[in-house]
């Protein structure tokens, strides 16, 4: 088991890609027919539902009951919390297991007592379902956890897997010994290091590693550190994430020890010409 977390602002945007897969825009004239609902609704928690004469749901109401709830804290902008998690391919747990995951995951992420609601998705080789929460509870507080969520969220679905016998995602080993999981190292990570590295043995400049990413489908952004962003996967990853090495500042020092060697390499063909010359030592 996968998951992937997002924070959002528009409730209603969230609501209809989880629910019809796009995102439907109140300017559309024509009449979406039924077979454009993708999402099941297999839970609800907090909130109250309608459905329309088509006998769809009408994402509208339930939208404005997160939005009327935001009314309470409108400080916090991104206050949606919108969690998906996908299964190995072929695996097809119950409504009543995506259920327990989905509440076990609201009870240990903050939303046990805010809105949510749980869509499945059946459209792809991976069955997989996508949470909606509201961050904000009943009495207008921010209570959703998100500290270190991408960390947290593996170990939760390492939990989940066991719990409910489910396949071990490919990105994770068991140490039979220790009945312990070890994260395997990153693919993801290892990419991106392998493009950092090919980038670096031939330029002396941030704006050129820039360039030489964007040509290998990352962004790349500096600030205080260095960090950059998979287009494919939509993931970004800090540069210390990816070790020592890889920290703005040692990328910088890469980056000068290039310059220098350049430099070295234009002068010495002035000195042996010099050194014919008899000007030499």
């Amino acid at each position: 088991m996968i998951g992937k977390a997002g924070l959002g602002s528009y409730a209603k945007g969230i609501l209809d890609y989880c629910y019809y897969g796009k995102e439907i825009s109140a300017k559309m004239k024509i009449e979406l027919s039924a077979d454009t609902v993708r999402g099941e609704l297999i839970y609800i928690q907090n909130l109250a539902i309608k459905t329309r004469s088509d006998g769809r749901l009408d994402m509208n109401y339930v939208a404005k009951q997160f939005t009327d709830n935001h009314m309470k804290n409108i400080k916090l902008g991104k206050f949606i919390w919108h969690q998906s998690f996908s299964f190995a391919p072929g695996e097809k747990p119950s409504d009543d297991t995506i259920a327990q995951i989905s509440t076990e995951f609201a009870k240990e992420f903050g939303f046990e007592q805010n809105q949510m609601l749980v869509f499945k998705h059946e459209d792809t080789a991976n069955l997989h379902f996508h949470i909606v929460a509201n961050r904000i509870n009943h009495n207008g507080k921010n209570t959703a956890d998100h500290f270190k969520n991408y960390a947290r969220t593996g170990q939760f679905c390492r939990r989940m897997e066991k719990e409910h016998g489910l396949t071990q995602a490919p990105d994770m080993r068991i140490n039979n010994a220790r009945d312990i999981q070890i994260p395997l190292v990153d693919q993801t990570h290892l990419k991106l290091k392998s493009a950092i590295d090919q980038s670096l043995n031939s330029i002396s400049s941030i704006d050129e590693l820039r360039k030489h990413l964007a040509s290998r489908g990352y962004k790349t952004y500096t600030g205080r550190g260095i960090s950059f962003f998979d287009i494919r996967k939509k993931i970004k990853i800090k540069g210390s994430d990816l070790g020592r090495s890889y920290s703005l500042s040692a990328i910088e020092k890469r980056l000068a020890q290039n310059l220098e060697m350049g430099q070295e390499k234009q002068l010495k063909p002035e000195f042996k010409t010099q050194k014919k010359r008899g000007i030499g030592i």
